[in-house]
């Protein structure tokens, strides 16, 4: 039975979709007496979010202690390349969202509920508020507010430092991997109750929107969100594709062509993990320094993943504008810092976006019942994410190997 439920919980997820806006529709009353089912699920997802980010970002880096003392010239064009990716990928999400600004005029009760939400009364953050925020004197304080970032800030320390502390750290990383195994259990055994917390939680906001003569026009501009965003994937993917081409002089029909086993594995599987080995056998064929490739992509896959920063950053906006809430620039800049670290708390686990979403959302105060609403989507979307995250990891693999002064050969013999 449970195999069944796990095999056809995708499918039960798009029913739970479609029977939500039936009911929503043609009974609205329904969801008046079971919205609990769907707090219930956002408070699962929130329980398992804190020891999921904590130990899932402590092992990732933790567990770098063995290269960084061998590996430091590497290294460092590893994380320049990586920041250079994340920070191009927030950036295209930024300029797409706010000329095209697909989330305005949609329907706030279509995550609100029914539940009081004024715009004005939206507590803005500034620079000095957002550093000391990230910062607190007490990190159990955090942890009990629920302020997730200075948990994502204070997991990276504490995991560089295990990671230079070395031998004596590993029980303390091995540790972490634990909890992040177990947390990722967990979680999945939340996801069971998926089509039942989003039948409830979407159904109610399709009752509000139904009811408030919205529905069109909230439909309409979920559409938009997913075509702004496919465009800002496609653009990502094409800058670093281009850059690939004109650093190695390879024509591009030769890089899409070596690369299409990896689009293709990449959108099967939805996991960059499974796609690492075909993604390495590509990048050798695309002259990759094989030393480079077989350190960097693994790691990559854990930390790198623009696409999906791309995704937390254009939420964030859509249900900005959707609420009402005005953001600034350097509102916005900041957010794209928080989407950055809030893209590492995702730590290359499947089906866990909406984690480091909850990350992002409650810095601008936006309900996480909005999740429930990106979920149905979130399939179709992480598929798209994960080609452009694994690819984008493999062209970075082929630029680092071009800048790199020694010879594949030798490298290889380190190694060995």
């Amino acid at each position: 039975m449970i195999r069944k439920v796990v095999k056809y919980n995708n499918f039960l997820i798009l029913f739970s979709v479609a029977a939500a806006i039936v009911f929503g529709i043609f009974l609205p009353s329904l969801f008046v007496n079971i919205k609990f089912l769907g707090d219930l699920f956002i408070n699962l997802l929130k329980l398992f979010a804190l020891p999921l980010i904590c130990s899932a970002l402590i092992a990732s880096i933790g567990g770098m202690s063995s290269n960084i003392s061998s590996l430091k010239s590497l290294s460092m064009k590893v994380v320049g390349y990586m920041l250079v990716s994340e920070i191009v990928a927030v950036t295209i999400a930024l300029t797409l969202f706010n000329v095209l600004r697909p989330g305005v005029g949609g329907n706030p009760d279509l995550i609100l509920n029914g539940q009081p939400f004024d715009p004005a009364s939206h507590q803005s953050f500034g620079f000095i508020n957002f550093v000391l925020s990230i910062f607190p004197d007490n990190i159990f304080r955090a942890l009990n507010n629920f302020e997730l970032l200075p948990v994502v800030i204070f997991s990276i320390m504490f995991g560089l430092g295990c990671a230079f502390t070395g031998e004596t750290a590993k029980s303390f990383v091995q540790f972490a991997i634990s909890i992040r195994d177990a947390s990722t259990k967990c979680l999945h055994g939340v996801m069971f109750l998926a089509p039942v917390g989003i039948f409830t939680l979407v159904g109610a906001g399709i009752a509000q929107s139904y009811l408030g003569g919205a529905l069109k026009s909230d439909f309409m501009a979920l559409l938009g969100f997913v075509a702004v965003l496919f465009i800002g994937l496609f653009l990502h993917g094409l800058w670093q594709m281009i850059a690939v081409a004109i650093v190695t002089r390879q024509k591009i029909r030769e890089i899409l062509y070596q690369s299409l086993p990896v689009f293709s594995t990449a959108f099967g599987t939805s996991s960059s993990v499974a796609t690492l080995p075909v993604a390495m056998h590509a990048a050798d064929c695309l002259k990759s320094n094989p030393f480079a490739t077989r350190f960097m992509l693994p790691l990559c896959a854990s930390i790198n993943v623009g696409g999906m920063m791309m995704y937390e950053m254009a939420a964030a906006l859509f249900f900005s504008q959707m609420l009402g809430l005005d953001l600034s620039l350097s509102q916005q800049i900041l957010l794209a810092i928080a989407c950055i670290f809030g893209g590492m708390a995702e730590g290359g686990i499947p089906e866990t976006s909406m984690v480091s979403l909850v990350v992002v959302f409650r810095i601008v105060n936006i309900p996480l019942s909005a999740i429930t609403i990106l979920l149905p989507l979130d399939r179709i979307i992480d598929r798209v994410r994960t080609m452009v995250n694994i690819f984008g990891n493999m062209c970075g693999v082929i630029l680092v190997s071009q800048w790199m002064n020694r010879k594949p050969q030798d490298s290889i013999k380190e190694v060995l």
